[in-house]
């Protein structure tokens, strides 16, 4: 059943990419330019005379109107060298009186006309009219000679329609990509502002109302420890415990409300600094036990700061949930092209603030990894818990 329906997914996913725009345009524009090389083998007729005497080979303009086409076909990409190749083409009615292969000039002139400046596209303009010309002094010359100017300046008015309106939607074409260009980055402009001004809103209230309590709580945990003198010693460490923790809190906050407030930031926190984290959990009476594998190396940013996040969240789940006296198992595994990080725990003294615990914590950090290419897994182990992490660890250039 899974096989089948991944077939059937493979299949849809094969129908909307046959389906997609993009292949659809590429497909008229092929239908287009056969259309455009069909058009021109209609108009070269069977009067292959060349000037001067013989016949054009009945093989000859098939042929050049494959090539033609073949070239038009890279008209997006080349569209001013697509236009010289038509123009000089163009020129075989020096040689070919009652041949007038117009439609590769047309479709190349609007190439131009819709993607080049507005320079450009006039001078395109003027050297179009050119073959344009020559083209009507062809038509007018096989008129009687009381006529030719009049059929020179009627067929000179036609193809000079027919030439402005091809460059004409050529460039509004072009105004109308270039504004919608300009709606974009307006937009993509408004965006980022937009949004600088919420990462400003929410840092001015991180620090209105966090950093004044967390303040507040290290003050008074350095004004309790300071008179708990002849108290229990077990007192004196947990309110140092409680004032290390608000101190390293003060200073990744600080770290945060500088990349909200400047985005460009890096942060301060950084997997060679995990050491404080296990002064910390040590402090808070957690039996920490540390094991590395492998020769660590610089990470990239991220996954540098992913790394960081994972110790300190498993660190502090296992102080609120297992405890005083928990054991806590650290295993650091560096391989060719991981960083797997494992931390187990067991035993302890469960504690009250294990209720307030929401879970979002270890959700944020999947999705994180998951952003990296990296995986977080965690769950119950024997009578623990443990939380492995696996992510990315090539080297970046520039990190230290």
């Amino acid at each position: 059943m899974t096989r089948w329906m991944a077939v059937g997914r493979g299949r849809a996913g094969l129908c909307r990419v046959a389906g997609s725009p993009r292949v659809l345009g590429r497909v008229a524009d092929v239908a287009l330019v056969m259309i455009v090389g069909a058009v021109d083998l209609v108009f070269l007729g069977a009067d292959r005379h060349l000037v001067g005497g013989g016949m054009l080979p009945v093989w000859v303009a098939p042929v050049c109107a494959v090539m033609l086409c073949a070239t038009l076909l890279l008209r997006h990409r080349y569209p001013l060298g697509v236009w010289a190749v038509a123009l000089l083409y163009s020129s075989v009615n020096l040689y070919v009186p009652e041949y007038y292969p117009f439609t590769y000039l047309l479709v190349a002139t609007y190439a131009v006309a819709s993607s080049a400046n507005a320079v450009t596209a006039r001078w395109v303009l003027v050297a179009s009219a050119l073959p344009l010309g020559l083209f009507s002094y062809r038509f007018a010359e096989s008129a009687p000679p009381q006529s030719q100017l009049r059929d020179f300046l009627a067929a000179a008015a036609a193809w000079g329609i027919i030439l402005s309106i091809a460059w004409g939607l050529g460039r509004l074409a072009h105004a109308r990509e270039q504004h919608a260009r300009a709606e974009r980055e307006r937009l993509a402009q408004a965006a980022e502002q937009a949004l600088a001004a919420q990462r400003l809103r929410l840092a001015h209230e991180l620090h209105d109302s966090v950093t004044g309590a967390v303040a507040g709580m290290i003050l008074h945990a350095g004004a309790a420890r300071a008179l708990a003198n002849g108290a229990d010693p077990r007192v004196r460490q947990a309110l140092e415990v409680i004032e290390h923790a608000g101190v390293q809190a003060m200073r990744e906050l600080h770290s945060m409300l500088g990349l909200l407030r400047t985005p460009e930031a890096s942060a301060t926190a950084r997997f060679a600094e995990v050491e404080r984290l296990f002064d910390t959990a040590r402090r808070a009476g957690l039996d920490v036990h540390l094991d590395v594998t492998g020769d660590a190396r610089p990470l990239t940013p991220d996954a540098d700061l992913a790394a960081y996040r994972v110790m300190q969240e498993a660190l502090t789940n296992v102080t609120k949930h297992a405890g005083r006296g928990a054991r806590v198992d650290i295993g650091v595994v560096w391989s060719a092209d991981t960083l797997d990080l494992t931390v187990r725990s067991s035993g302890g003294l469960p504690t009250s603030v294990a209720g307030l615990s929401s879970g979002t914590g270890l959700r944020g950090l999947r999705e994180r990894l998951d952003a990296l290419g990296g995986e977080l897994s965690s769950g119950p182990e024997q009578d623990g818990w443990c939380v492995h992490a696996s992510l990315p660890a090539h080297t970046s250039i520039g990190v230290s």
